[in-house]
């Protein structure tokens, strides 16, 4: 037997993922470095292209298997944990009771909530009280929440003036697929608005927000309200009350196969443009399993889909729920043709602005013009704020637009 054969056996799974990793950097690295000099995306700033490639490259070079492996090595509540020691935030883990998602309790771990103090006390809801913001990590159901997630996330809080950021670490796919995420994010919510056994924050004083997957969870929630689902107890909200904004930042808001393969549509015409492709979006998918034929899962591609969002967003046929809506995407990205089809009359009914490179205030000005808009960002891929927020990038057509429109609220 060869050295080599006896080492196999005998080695951990993790230990070959590192001889793995090992053995396929230098390539890695040739064809990224190959990939930045050569690429097409000219509008972008050099710190938005070296991301994209990277990420382009990453995932051409190196197994899906391994990516995930080494994405998942470092939990959600680690990375957050971690980067408030470093930067000095004040940070509370709560733990939720079991009874808030009474339906699934043996089924599930308990959502775990993490809670950053910002410390801002002006007043800038309804109520006359600083806002929580409720937020929900992208990572296609399957990644935990990575540290360039929390430059972006501050950044946002600091925007709208925060009095604390809230942080669901919610469980993963595929070990936990669909409905898991819905329960817990519905349980997140109710813990924030129950008075007796929660912190009794209304409403009007929350903020929703999510990226990528996160922004679905966003959708889900609020359709969950609306239409509530099977899966986790119903949750009301007081009568006259409306959540104060929610922003949903490249959601995946349809799963919809025709739409996915179409010729023309985004997921085809940008396959080189964004660092998401549709492989990887099926390998979520798969490991997710969320149920296309439920508003829940599959925001925008059921029948009955249009008078749940034009009860949420417009107050047609129910209460309305939410006061302002925010929704972004780069022209980049796979889901272009889906965040439109969801912005559209049917749906969220939203106005439309072009987010050009140039800085001209022409189309930030009208961000603040309505109650519901969709920023289409020239030539920026998905999540790209998020990107941007990670590489200490200030002047994203993304990030400026969201920053721009969290200070009018």
């Amino acid at each position: 037997m060869t050295s080599k054969q006896k080492l196999r056996p005998d080695a951990s799974p993790e230990v070959l993922d590192w001889i793995s990793l090992v053995a396929l950097f230098p390539l890695f690295l040739t064809k990224w470095s190959l990939a930045f000099l050569f690429s097409n995306q000219k509008s972008l700033h050099w710190r938005q292209n070296c991301a994209l490639t990277f990420l382009r490259t990453q995932r051409s070079i190196f197994p899906t298997p391994l990516l995930r492996w080494l994405v998942r090595r470092v939990s959600t509540g680690s990375t957050i944990k971690d980067y408030c020691s470093k930067h000095k935030i004040a940070h509370q883990i709560v733990t939720l009771p079991a009874s808030l998602t009474e339906l699934h309790p043996a089924l599930l771990p308990p959502a775990v909530l993490h809670i950053l103090t910002l410390g801002n006390v002006e007043a800038k809801s309804r109520s006359g009280k600083a806002p929580t913001l409720l937020y929900f990590h992208g990572g296609g159901f399957v990644n935990p929440l990575r540290s360039p997630h929390m430059p972006f996330i501050l950044a946002c809080g600091h925007s709208v003036r925060a009095k604390q950021i809230i942080i669901l670490e919610y469980s993963l796919a595929p070990e936990h697929p669909y409905p898991a995420q819905l329960i817990q994010c519905v349980a997140s919510l109710s813990y924030l608005m129950c008075t007796s056994s929660g912190l009794g924050i209304s409403a009007e004083d929350i903020i929703l927000a999510g990226d990528s997957a996160g922004g679905t969870l966003v959708g889900s929630v609020l359709s969950h309200i609306q239409n509530p689902s099977p899966y986790a107890p119903k949750l009301q909200i007081k009568s006259g009350e409306e959540f104060q904004a929610a922003v949903m930042i490249s959601p995946f808001v349809r799963l919809h196969k025709e739409s996915m393969d179409s010729p023309m549509g985004s997921y085809k015409m940008n396959e080189k443009r964004d660092y998401l492709t549709r492989i990887q979006v099926d390998e979520f998918g798969e490991a997710w399993k969320g149920d296309e034929k439920e508003v829940w899962a599959n925001l925008c591609g059921v029948e009955g889909a249009d008078k749940v969002w034009q009860a949420v967003f417009q107050g047609k046929g129910g209460a309305r729920l939410v006061k302002k809506l925010f929704i972004t995407v780069g022209t980049a990205e796979v889901f272009l043709d889906d965040c439109r089809f969801f912005g559209g009359e049917s749906y969220a009914n939203t106005q439309t602005v072009i987010a050009k490179q140039e800085k001209n205030k022409d189309w930030m000005e009208e961000l603040g013009s309505g109650e519901r808009i969709m920023v289409e960002c020239e030539g920026e891929a998905h999540v790209q704020a998020v990107l941007d927020a990670a590489l200490g990038y200030q002047d994203g057509v993304m990030t400026r637009a969201i920053m721009t429109w969290l200070k009018t609220l």
